[in-house]
């Protein structure tokens, strides 16, 4: 088997761990926004307002979003404090799985390997 499509095989192996938890966090992402008080959906900014939809919300709101989930306050409910710690698990495993892919990339590169598309 030669070098390119080795490495295509070795990069989508290692891509689907990545892949499995963006497409795991859109559900836990419309629980969350279900969850926070009224007050905190507004400092979020213009976003879908059905909380099912809230994956196409602005880099501007998930920014945001990033903020309310990272900072634990002593007023959050049982369920949105649970959410929350979910959501970070969930945000420390995606940049893991994405350092993973990274550096996989970047060993392939150094090796030879280029894409399988025309042009590279």
């Amino acid at each position: 088997m030669d070098l390119q499509l080795t490495g295509l095989l070795i990069l989508t192996v290692v891509a689907a761990p990545y892949v499995i938890e963006v497409v795991r966090q859109v559900p836990l992402l419309a629980r969350l926004l279900a969850a926070l008080p009224p007050e905190e959906r507004v400092r979020l900014g213009r976003h879908p307002r059905d909380p099912r939809l809230g994956l196409f919300g602005s880099a501007w709101f998930f920014l945001r979003l990033g903020r309310i989930t990272l900072r634990s306050d002593p007023h959050d409910s049982a369920v949105l404090a649970a959410l929350k710690r979910q959501a970070r698990r969930s945000i420390v495993r995606e940049l893991i799985f994405g350092a993973l892919f990274a550096t996989a990339v970047l060993l392939l590169w150094r090796q030879g390997w280029r894409p399988p598309w025309p042009g590279s």
